[in-house]
């Protein structure tokens, strides 16, 4: 039987693991180490090592390259800083920044990122499948300019706010603005739960006055139910005045007005919606397990929503929500603030689009691209929109119609491929005004366009591979088209559906235009006692591609 810590440190390579899980595999992997089953120096010794230095060794995993020796050395230092630290979280000694703020399924190693950076040239970069964003923010810190795309509306959510960043100069002003608002949010938490319970109790009066309407006319009692949103969207009641409250701060004509807009697709205002996202997808980690005392607590938090309602204050859970979100912008000032110091300042925001890279616009990418650094979608193993669809819904029903707090639009940042009103809202706006359906049809773009995915392997299993590598074609044909002659492009890609996705992508960027330089290979198998394999983790590559002049 394979050793359970070295099988835990494979799983933690770019996969869809909820961070929790992570560190615990990491810890197992640790364990394992401790106990022999993988040989390491002393405590003494790797307490010195830096992740590099640990990366610059071979690993105990089945590695494979080719290529010249010195390109490989790079990239398979780099897959092995994926596999032994994870996402999201940073080996120690590199910064961490906004890298893993808000949870985003799979993800490419911020460390592994940066080195595969070395043999990546140029004062640009592309990311054609963005995800949360980890690439364009290491390539921020190298003063690159650098531009991303996702199908995902979450994606491009949480990728616009981990690279957004404050104006020069205007640090320290946005930073005390942000933290003030998040003050008033705890402070004004009555007046905004007050606010709730009655809309709660105008809503409940007016659905039984259309019931009895409706019971009178003789139909099923729907008639005058209004479509769209859910009332709370599947927000926890007890974050709802939290919401609500922060609505109206940032609404309030005499609160002190946002600083600039800042750098990249959001704004002050923005960056407080998204932190709110974050917190509320933080507290609900846990939501569904059934603690000691579970039914108890739910007792208790109903008899604080009556005697609520009487007295019009805020219940504790209610308060506990607030001061979350108060803590959570905290953190995220603090970390925007540490990408400031790892940035440039003349460093440009980053484009972020909202599209299906197959079919974006050639005006952002206009073929000067120097080189691309992405992680692209494994056949047939995901299904992003779904997880966006989910995470969105349990954000809440549709909060506004236009612009909140300062109503400035995104700039150069703009993550919409549309020239209608509602692209020039900034990131936050963008993703909250999408309402969360009764029925589950979403809007057009929150479920089409992804490839590759989970959902359409089950759709179609004997086409999927064909599909899958006309797929590959297509996404790898706009990178090539956007790459300046001598362009590189690396692609780290995992296998799925029976496909070896290193061939594959080397066999598409042939057709494109796209050449192979070097490419490695990561795996952990064992050999059985009946003569099989026996696949321990999945297999991943990293495939360094060139264009030909």
């Amino acid at each position: 039987m394979p050793a359970p810590g070295v099988a835990a440190a494979a799983r933690c390579g770019a996969s869809i693991l909820a961070p929790r899980r992570v560190r615990r595999l990491v810890q197992l992997v640790r364990s394992a180490s401790a106990s022999g089953e993988v040989e390491m120096d002393t405590a003494a010794e790797r307490e010195k090592e830096t992740y590099l230095e640990s990366a610059s060794r071979p690993s105990r995993f089945q590695e494979s390259q080719w290529g010249p020796e010195d390109v490989c050395t790079v990239l398979l230092e780099a897959m092995r800083v994926q596999w032994s630290h994870g996402y999201p979280h940073t080996p120690r000694g590199y910064p961490r920044t906004t890298h893993g703020f808000h949870e985003y399924p799979a993800g490419m190693q911020a460390a592994a990122a940066d080195r595969i950076l070395d043999v990546l040239p140029g004062d640009s970069l592309l990311d054609p499948f963005t995800g949360g964003g980890t690439s364009l923010v290491v390539g921020m810190t190298k003063g690159r300019r650098t531009v991303g795309i996702d199908v995902s509306p979450l994606a491009a959510f949480v990728a616009t706010h981990r690279t957004w960043r404050p104006g020069v100069g205007a640090e320290e002003e946005t930073f005390e603005w942000m933290r003030h608002t998040a003050a008033r949010v705890v402070d004004g938490l009555d007046d905004a739960a007050k606010a709730v319970r009655d809309e709660d109790e105008d809503a409940k009066a007016a659905k039984e006055s259309e019931s009895e309407k409706g019971s009178a006319e003789g139909d099923d009692g729907t008639h005058g139910v209004r479509e769209g949103a859910k009332k709370g969207g599947g927000v926890p009641r007890a974050w709802r005045a939290a919401r609500r409250s922060l609505a109206s701060a940032l609404d309030d004509p005499t609160a002190p007005q946002p600083p600039s807009p800042g750098l990249g697709g959001s704004t002050p205002a923005g960056a407080l919606w998204f932190c709110l996202s974050v917190a509320l997808q933080r507290s609900q980690k846990g939501r569904g397990k059934k603690k000691r005392g579970y039914k108890n607590q739910r007792q208790r938090t109903k008899k604080d929503f009556e005697v609520a309602i009487e007295t019009g204050a805020a219940i504790e859970a209610e308060v506990e929500c607030a001061l979350s979100f108060q803590k959570c912008v905290d953190e995220y000032c603090d970390r925007v603030g540490e990408l400031c110091e790892h940035t440039p300042g003349s460093t440009p925001a980053p484009v972020i689009v909202n599209g299906d890279v197959r079919s974006v616009s050639e005006a952002v990418l206009d073929g000067s691209v120097t080189s691309a650094l992405t992680s692209p979608p494994y056949p047939g193993v995901y299904d992003y929109l779904s997880f966006a669809r989910k995470v969105r819904a349990g954000s809440g029903a549709a909060l506004v119609d236009g612009p909140v707090g300062d109503g400035s639009s995104g700039g150069a940042g703009s993550y919409s491929q549309e020239t209608t009103d509602d692209a020039k809202r900034h990131g936050a706006l963008r993703y909250f005004a999408t309402a969360v359906p009764d029925d589950r049809n979403w809007p057009t773009d929150w479920n089409s366009g992804e490839f590759g995915s989970r959902r359409e392997l089950r759709q179609d299993p004997r086409a999927f591979k064909d599909v899958w590598q006309e797929d590959q074609r297509a996404w790898l044909g706009v990178v090539s088209r956007a790459l300046v002659p001598g362009g590189r492009a690396a692609v780290m890609i995992g296998d799925g559906a029976n496909v070896d996705t290193r061939l594959s992508t080397i066999d598409a960027g042939a057709v494109v235009g796209l050449s192979h330089v070097a490419s490695v290979s990561m795996a952990l198998t064992h050999d059985m006692a009946d003569g099989g394999v026996w696949n321990a983790a999945r297999r991943e590559h990293l495939v360094l591609l060139e264009k030909t002049a």
